[in-house]
């Protein structure tokens, strides 16, 4: 599902479906009850040409059925994948992917210093944001296990769309 945003891991991502191929996505992943791929598009429409390698597995939690197949979806952030090759045969784009891995999370007390670390950058990063006239979304809670908060963090920047590719494209997220 090629898109203007980035979906981190472990987060949230509200979708408008109304295109007949993406209510055909949506169709055949609730149907075999499988999840779908987020890519960012770099630039222009041709989304088969312009996607990034770099994406998103993305579970569908809450569906909400509207008139002409259109529907209303909140997915959460899987793990990252980067693009192989397209596939052919659907009105949609599909890939050959492989999943990427993911930093192991440091043991607990090393944990917690991150997790206090990153809360506390992004409380100032978000002060500053505020003097600056600039809002941003609360968190309801901010996450407590130091990889799920960078990239509750990371969705949260306003910054451009490359620049939050990047950090999902990074080795790393601690």
């Amino acid at each position: 599902f090629p898109l203007g945003v980035v979906l981190f891991p472990q987060t949230r991502l509200p979708l408008h479906v109304f295109e007949p191929r993406y209510q055909a996505l949506v169709r055949d992943c609730l149907g075999d009850g499988i999840p779908f791929g987020v890519v960012a598009i770099r630039q222009g429409s041709d989304a088969a040409t312009s996607c990034y390698e770099v994406g998103t597995v993305a579970h569908i939690e809450k569906v909400v059925r509207l008139s002409r197949g259109r529907s209303n979806l909140i997915v959460a952030g899987g793990n990252r994948f980067r693009t192989v090759r397209q596939l052919e045969g659907r009105p949609y784009l599909r890939a050959e992917i492989e999943q990427l891995e993911e930093p192991s999370v440091p043991p607990h007390p090393a944990g917690r210093l991150a997790t206090a670390q990153l809360q506390a950058s992004y409380q100032r990063y978000r002060d500053s944001l505020t003097r600056m006239g600039v809002r941003i979304p609360e968190f309801s809670a901010l996450p407590r296990e130091p990889g799920a908060l960078s990239w509750a963090i990371g969705g949260h920047l306003v910054v451009e769309l490359h620049a939050k590719q990047r950090l999902l494209e990074e080795p790393s997220h601690l």
